[in-house]
Protein backbone atom coordinates (compact mmCIF):
# COMPACT_ATOMS: atom_id res chain seq x y z
CA UNK A 1 0.00 0.00 0.00
CA UNK A 2 3.02 2.28 0.72
CA UNK A 3 4.27 1.59 -2.53
CA UNK A 4 0.93 2.75 -4.24
CA UNK A 5 0.46 5.60 -2.15
CA UNK A 6 4.24 6.86 -2.69
CA UNK A 7 3.90 6.41 -6.59
CA UNK A 8 0.90 8.58 -6.60
CA UNK A 9 2.34 11.19 -4.50
CA UNK A 10 5.33 11.14 -6.63
CA UNK A 11 2.97 11.36 -9.79
CA UNK A 12 0.94 14.14 -8.75
CA UNK A 13 4.44 15.81 -7.64
CA UNK A 14 5.41 15.87 -11.10
CA UNK A 15 1.77 17.10 -12.83
CA UNK A 16 1.89 19.96 -10.08
CA UNK A 17 5.08 21.04 -10.67
CA UNK A 18 4.27 21.02 -14.59
CA UNK A 19 1.43 22.77 -13.76
CA UNK A 20 3.08 25.28 -11.74
CA UNK A 21 4.81 26.06 -14.54
CA UNK A 22 1.94 26.01 -17.46
CA UNK A 23 0.61 28.72 -14.46
CA UNK A 24 3.80 31.08 -14.41
CA UNK A 25 4.01 30.59 -17.90
CA UNK A 26 0.12 32.05 -18.76
CA UNK A 27 0.26 34.48 -15.44
CA UNK A 28 -0.44 37.47 -17.96
CA UNK A 29 -2.85 36.34 -19.89
CA UNK A 30 -4.68 35.84 -16.42
CA UNK A 31 -4.11 39.29 -15.39
CA UNK A 32 -5.28 40.86 -18.60
CA UNK A 33 -8.55 38.75 -18.60
CA UNK A 34 -8.71 40.35 -15.14
CA UNK A 35 -8.37 44.14 -16.45
CA UNK A 36 -10.94 43.20 -18.41
CA UNK A 37 -13.10 42.32 -16.23
CA UNK A 38 -13.18 45.03 -13.88
CA UNK A 39 -12.70 47.70 -16.61
CA UNK A 40 -16.19 46.09 -18.20
CA UNK A 41 -17.52 46.01 -15.00
CA UNK A 42 -16.44 49.85 -13.98
CA UNK A 43 -18.11 50.93 -17.65
CA UNK A 44 -21.23 49.10 -17.25
CA UNK A 45 -21.73 50.17 -14.65
CA UNK A 46 -21.15 53.88 -15.50
CA UNK A 47 -23.35 53.46 -18.49
CA UNK A 48 -26.14 51.72 -16.27
CA UNK A 49 -26.21 54.58 -13.63
CA UNK A 50 -26.19 57.35 -16.50
CA UNK A 51 -29.45 55.66 -18.51
CA UNK A 52 -31.15 55.42 -14.66
CA UNK A 53 -30.63 59.43 -14.59
CA UNK A 54 -31.75 59.50 -17.88
CA UNK A 55 -34.99 57.31 -17.16
CA UNK A 56 -35.22 59.16 -14.20
CA UNK A 57 -35.48 62.70 -15.82
CA UNK A 58 -37.98 61.45 -17.96
CA UNK A 59 -40.11 60.06 -15.46
CA UNK A 60 -39.60 56.36 -17.04
CA UNK A 61 -40.19 54.09 -13.38
CA UNK A 62 -39.77 50.73 -15.21
CA UNK A 63 -36.52 51.52 -16.93
CA UNK A 64 -35.07 53.09 -13.68
CA UNK A 65 -35.78 49.92 -12.27
CA UNK A 66 -34.22 48.32 -14.87
CA UNK A 67 -30.90 49.98 -14.17
CA UNK A 68 -30.89 49.62 -10.69
CA UNK A 69 -27.63 48.69 -8.97
CA UNK A 70 -28.16 44.97 -8.19
CA UNK A 71 -24.78 44.03 -6.44
CA UNK A 72 -25.75 40.11 -6.14
CA UNK A 73 -26.36 40.40 -10.54
CA UNK A 74 -22.99 42.48 -10.94
CA UNK A 75 -20.58 39.85 -8.92
CA UNK A 76 -22.56 37.02 -10.34
CA UNK A 77 -21.78 38.19 -14.23
CA UNK A 78 -18.30 39.04 -12.87
CA UNK A 79 -17.59 35.49 -12.15
CA UNK A 80 -19.10 34.26 -14.43
CA UNK A 81 -16.70 35.80 -16.33
CA UNK A 82 -14.03 35.23 -14.59
CA UNK A 83 -14.95 31.08 -14.89
CA UNK A 84 -15.47 31.87 -18.78
CA UNK A 85 -12.12 33.32 -19.15
CA UNK A 86 -10.08 30.98 -17.31
CA UNK A 87 -12.10 27.97 -18.79
CA UNK A 88 -10.80 30.06 -22.71
CA UNK A 89 -7.39 29.94 -21.00
CA UNK A 90 -7.50 26.07 -19.90
CA UNK A 91 -8.86 24.48 -22.77
CA UNK A 92 -6.17 26.37 -24.67
CA UNK A 93 -3.44 25.21 -22.63
CA UNK A 94 -4.97 21.69 -22.73
CA UNK A 95 -5.17 21.73 -26.52
CA UNK A 96 -1.80 22.85 -27.16
CA UNK A 97 -0.10 20.41 -24.47
CA UNK A 98 -2.16 17.09 -25.96
CA UNK A 99 -2.33 18.27 -29.77
CA UNK A 100 -0.01 21.17 -31.02
CA UNK A 101 2.89 20.88 -29.27
CA UNK A 102 3.26 17.07 -29.67
CA UNK A 103 2.64 17.59 -33.48
CA UNK A 104 5.30 20.44 -33.19
CA UNK A 105 2.77 22.97 -34.86
CA UNK A 106 2.79 25.25 -31.91
CA UNK A 107 3.29 25.44 -28.18
CA UNK A 108 0.50 25.97 -25.35
CA UNK A 109 1.22 29.64 -24.69
CA UNK A 110 -0.11 30.01 -28.10
CA UNK A 111 -3.17 28.40 -27.99
CA UNK A 112 -3.41 29.76 -24.87
CA UNK A 113 -3.71 33.00 -26.04
CA UNK A 114 -5.91 31.97 -28.86
CA UNK A 115 -8.87 30.95 -26.54
CA UNK A 116 -8.33 34.17 -24.65
CA UNK A 117 -8.54 35.98 -27.76
CA UNK A 118 -11.99 34.63 -28.72
CA UNK A 119 -12.93 35.88 -24.68
CA UNK A 120 -10.34 39.10 -25.02
CA UNK A 121 -12.50 40.28 -28.12
CA UNK A 122 -16.07 39.75 -26.75
CA UNK A 123 -15.09 41.87 -23.95
CA UNK A 124 -13.27 45.01 -25.58
CA UNK A 125 -16.91 45.20 -27.80
CA UNK A 126 -18.61 45.44 -24.60
CA UNK A 127 -16.23 47.74 -23.08
CA UNK A 128 -15.92 50.03 -26.62
CA UNK A 129 -20.21 50.21 -26.69
CA UNK A 130 -20.04 51.07 -22.73
CA UNK A 131 -17.78 53.60 -23.35
CA UNK A 132 -19.26 55.45 -26.80
CA UNK A 133 -22.64 55.60 -24.80
CA UNK A 134 -21.32 56.90 -21.69
CA UNK A 135 -18.44 59.42 -23.33
CA UNK A 136 -21.20 60.59 -26.59
CA UNK A 137 -24.08 59.64 -25.75
CA UNK A 138 -24.69 57.23 -28.61
CA UNK A 139 -25.88 53.49 -28.14
CA UNK A 140 -24.33 51.19 -30.78
CA UNK A 141 -24.82 47.47 -31.33
CA UNK A 142 -22.11 45.39 -30.02
CA UNK A 143 -22.26 43.71 -33.75
CA UNK A 144 -21.21 47.19 -35.16
CA UNK A 145 -18.32 47.14 -32.79
CA UNK A 146 -17.21 43.96 -33.38
CA UNK A 147 -16.72 44.70 -37.29
CA UNK A 148 -14.81 47.90 -36.47
CA UNK A 149 -12.68 45.83 -34.04
CA UNK A 150 -12.48 43.07 -37.03
CA UNK A 151 -11.34 45.79 -39.81
CA UNK A 152 -8.81 47.25 -37.13
CA UNK A 153 -7.25 44.60 -36.28
CA UNK A 154 -6.76 43.03 -39.64
CA UNK A 155 -5.50 46.55 -40.55
CA UNK A 156 -3.07 45.82 -37.70
CA UNK A 157 -2.02 42.30 -39.31
CA UNK A 158 -1.76 43.92 -42.61
CA UNK A 159 1.55 45.42 -41.61
CA UNK A 160 3.15 40.94 -41.33
CA UNK A 161 0.90 39.30 -43.43
CA UNK A 162 -1.27 41.09 -46.45
CA UNK A 163 -3.32 37.55 -46.87
CA UNK A 164 -3.67 37.20 -43.32
CA UNK A 165 -4.99 40.92 -42.73
CA UNK A 166 -7.08 40.34 -45.62
CA UNK A 167 -8.75 37.50 -44.18
CA UNK A 168 -8.96 39.53 -40.38
CA UNK A 169 -10.47 42.35 -41.76
CA UNK A 170 -13.08 40.72 -44.29
CA UNK A 171 -14.55 39.46 -40.79
CA UNK A 172 -16.10 42.76 -40.39
CA UNK A 173 -17.59 43.26 -43.48
CA UNK A 174 -21.73 42.53 -44.30
CA UNK A 175 -20.86 41.36 -48.06
CA UNK A 176 -19.38 37.58 -47.32
CA UNK A 177 -18.83 35.15 -50.25
CA UNK A 178 -19.63 31.73 -49.21
CA UNK A 179 -18.44 28.74 -51.47
CA UNK A 180 -21.29 26.30 -51.90
CA UNK A 181 -20.31 22.99 -54.66
CA UNK A 182 -17.89 25.35 -56.39
CA UNK A 183 -20.66 28.31 -57.22
CA UNK A 184 -20.15 31.70 -55.40
CA UNK A 185 -23.18 32.44 -53.85
CA UNK A 186 -24.02 36.46 -53.62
Amino acid sequence: MNNTTGTKVMLWSAVGSELTGVMYDLRYMVICSLVLIVVDFWWGYSESQMRKEDAKRKGNATLQAKYEWHKSRALRRSANKTIDYLTYIIAGVVIGLGITEPMEMCSHIWTAAFGLGIGCTCEITSIIGHIIYVKMGVEVSAKDVWKALMRFIGRMIKIKSQDFGDAVEGLGKDEHRHRHGGEYEE
